[in-house]
């Protein structure tokens, strides 16, 4: 069955003796994004920092059911991110982002397929690399963005081993997104993504293709703090295939809800600061558990060419 990790670039494959398809991944951490998310920033450059720990004691199969006898997940990531901005003149919009993101990852996984049979793997490293570009436009009330990310199979990764920090394969994604502001103090934010994932070679496996929605409304208590709540719907929508046949009854298709608190504190010169929480429910071919953020935005200095 799948188990989708929530966080960047993270992998996770059974050995072939325990498994019975491949362990199949999300490129894009649930829950990565909440208020503003379409608020491009001016023209500079930009460091995030992002601390991300996801817990699961519960692995869904296709009905919902836990069919393990045991199974505990723990992630840890570290991901750093650099952002570039610049302004541009093109197709009505105003300014041009690029996005690199390399996640440092700390893999645990124990699990018990039946009693008395226990498999462990731990691993630590480089996920996958991640670039993308995005083109951001204004309107009274409202940001937009649209954006191409691209997954490099840059992590470590090793067939025979129970977790990896790569996932082995190329994914391509489409990115829209929008911040609403219906009153001064309000935000509603959404990011909608659709992603591509190609061939993992060594297994012959192809995940099916994903469409994911992260969603976000905040309210100014001052003008500096955001709080609210966010969450996230990821849905499979096209079967995983292993040799050009279809996975298992139904193709394996993953599927999870997320929600929780969210609170933003701004700081000055676009300092951002943000913390939230998800606890996961609805989950089929997932792990169902929670997950911790805590998020550093810094400016780094202007865009070459400002003065």
């Amino acid at each position: 069955m799948k188990l989708s990790l929530l966080v960047l670039t993270a992998a996770l494959a059974l050995p072939p003796v325990l498994r019975a398809t491949e362990g199949g991944t999300t490129a894009f951490p649930n829950g990565g994004e909440d208020f503003l998310v379409a608020a491009m920033p001016p023209p500079g450059f930009y460091g995030w920092l992002t601390f991300n720990q996801y817990s699961a004691n519960r692995l869904a199969d296709d009905s919902g059911s836990m069919p393990l006898a045991g199974f505990d997940l723990r992630v840890t990531a570290l991901v750093p991110r650099l952002d570039w901005v610049k302004p541009v003149s093109l197709f009505g919009a105003d300014r041009w982002g690029t996005l690199f993101i390399v996640p440092v990852l700390d893999l645990d996984l124990n699990l018990s397929p039946v009693p008395g049979v226990t498999a462990k793997g731990r691993q630590r490293g480089l996920g996958d690399f991640t670039i993308g570009n995005g083109l951001h436009w204004t309107f009274p009330g409202f940001d937009m963005v649209n954006a191409v990310d691209v997954v490099a199979p840059t992590g470590a990764y090793d067939v025979a081993d129970l977790v990896n920090p790569g996932q082995n394969k190329w994914v391509v994604r489409l990115n829209h997104m929008g911040t609403w502001h219906p009153a001064p103090a309000w935000d509603v934010s959404y990011r909608l993504h659709w992603d591509y994932n190609f061939k993992n070679n060594p297994t012959d496996y192809v995940s099916g293709q994903t469409v994911y929605l992260n969603w976000a409304v905040g309210w100014k208590p001052q003008p500096q703090m955001t709080v609210g709540l966010a969450g996230y719907f990821l849905r499979q929508i096209t079967n995983d295939r292993q040799g050009g046949q279809v996975v298992a009854p139904g193709g394996n298709r993953v599927r999870v809800d997320g929600m929780g608190p969210c609170i933003k504190y701004f700081l000055p010169n676009h300092v951002m600061l943000t913390a939230k929480y998800f606890r996961e429910f609805n989950a089929r071919n997932h792990p169902e558990g929670g997950q911790y953020w805590l998020q550093a935005t810094v400016p780094l200095g202007p865009a070459p060419g400002r003065h």
